[in-house]
């Protein structure tokens, strides 16, 4: 312990200010500073206001410990105000400063712990890097900056030439690029019509395009369709000539059987002829000899001739006259002789049709030279010539024998009417494939 120790810290300041007029003011401060010793108060046995100040002493230096700590740590918080010395010193610590500190210990025996303490307290600042100081250099000769500022002057004044030369330069540049742009304008609008052109002639061309697809497939479809009209037309034409063979055929046919009715036609008037000449003769025969005897050979040969007489007579009536005519003779005949057939010449008519005159004759045979009484009645042959035996009289033999010259008549005639039915169709399909051929003639 030293006896005369001020037992505080002593702290010298030596601040240095320095600059120029109208410029900022440079500062340096000069820190030199006596710490005193840690002491132990159990070996210096100090008491009263010796302890208190060896007190804050041990606790300051634990302070500027602690920060050296944290120094070392290169902790992110230093406790710089834990303490009034290391307040002062934080500029001095970790600030823009050059730190060098001195450490004096006690080569006695009896300061060995206190020794030890300080030397390794030593060994942990040394290890402390708080960073290079940074110097402000101020320039000291004025001259010095006026012949830099000369120099720096010439060097501006050389820059701007030169730029002004680029400024002319790329000015020019500049000019050549605005041509450049307004032509490429220029071109680019003049692009953007072909551009347009382009378009509308693709779009036109796609159009054409698909049309002509439509119409190509249109086309196939014609093609197609005529393909099969000139298939049809082939078969027409090749039913047209077979149907023409037929017709020639049928023509052929036609006026073979008209031919062959022209000569049934002129054998059945020739044979009406004969017919009514033979009951003519009948009837004349009749009314002259009505009580003579047949004999045997006038008897069998009146079958033949009864078949003669009775053959039923063909053709119509001339005229409405006629049959009007005659219709009312056949009313007169039936409502003088069987007045319950007057309601039945309508059917009777129509019956006959196309034979009204055979119609007349044969009511005439029947009522008038058939014995046939006024009122609907009728007598035999051996009461009207007073004989007392008698056989089936002539009339009912007549009208058999008329009865079966009707059915085989009209047998004939359903024939005929047939045939004609048959040569009429056959005209008519003849006609309509004519027909058929001058249309497919004309097309």
């Amino acid at each position: 312990m030293n006896e005369h120790s001020s037992r505080s810290h002593m702290i010298l300041n030596v601040r240095v200010t320095c600059g120029m007029k109208d410029q900022p003011m440079q500062t340096g401060n000069l820190y030199l500073i006596d710490l005193a010793g840690s002491e132990r108060v159990r070996k210096s046995e100090v008491v009263g206001e010796q302890l208190k100040e060896a007190g804050h002493i041990n606790k300051s230096l634990a302070a500027l410990g602690n920060v050296m700590e944290a120094l070392d740590r290169k902790a992110k918080h230093v406790p710089f105000r834990d303490s009034k010395l290391t307040y002062l010193l934080q500029d001095s610590l970790g600030g823009n400063s050059r730190t060098m500190m001195v450490v004096n210990v006690n080569p006695c025996n009896d300061s060995y712990d206190e020794t030890i303490y300080a030397l390794q307290f030593a060994t942990r600042v040394r290890r402390i890097n708080i960073g290079t100081a940074k110097k402000n250099v101020t320039s000291k000769n004025l001259e010095e900056t006026v012949n830099k500022l000369s120099s720096e002057l010439k060097l501006l004044a050389q820059a701007k030439a030169r730029s002004e030369q680029q400024m002319s330069s790329l000015k020019r540049e500049n000019k050549r690029v605005q041509d450049r742009l307004k032509s490429a304008a220029e071109s680019r609008a003049r692009s953007h019509d072909d551009t347009r052109t382009m378009t509308v002639l693709k779009k036109s061309h796609a159009e054409m395009t698909e049309r002509l697809k439509k119409e190509k497939v249109l086309r196939e479809g014609k093609t197609g369709e005529l393909e099969n009209l000139q298939q049809e037309m082939q078969k027409v034409r090749q039913d047209t000539a077979r149907m023409a063979r037929q017709v020639d055929k049928l023509s052929t046919q036609i006026t073979e059987k008209e031919d062959k009715i022209s000569d049934l036609q002129k054998q059945l008037r020739t044979a009406k002829e004969k017919a009514s000449a033979a009951n003519h003769r009948a009837r004349t025969a009749q009314i002259v000899n009505p009580r003579s005897t047949p004999s045997s050979g006038a008897a069998a040969s009146s079958p033949v001739s009864r078949e003669r007489v009775t053959a039923k007579p063909r053709g119509a009536p001339k005229s409405d006259d006629d049959i009007a005519k005659i219709r009312s003779e056949v009313e007169e005949l039936l409502g003088k002789y069987d007045p319950n057939k007057v309601g039945k010449v309508d059917t009777l008519m129509e019956k006959f049709s196309g034979r009204e005159t055979y119609l007349l004759n044969k009511m005439k045979q029947r009522y008038e030279n058939g014995g046939v009484r006024p009122g609907g009645s009728s007598m035999s042959n051996g009461a009207a010539n007073g004989s007392a035996g008698g056989s089936v009289s002539r009339p009912a033999t007549r009208g058999s024998s008329a009865t079966a010259g009707t059915t085989a008549q009209q047998r004939s005639e359903a024939a005929l009417q047939k045939h004609m039915a048959r040569m009429k169709q056959r005209k008519e399909r003849a006609s309509a494939s004519s027909n058929v051929q001058s249309r497919l003639n004309g097309a």
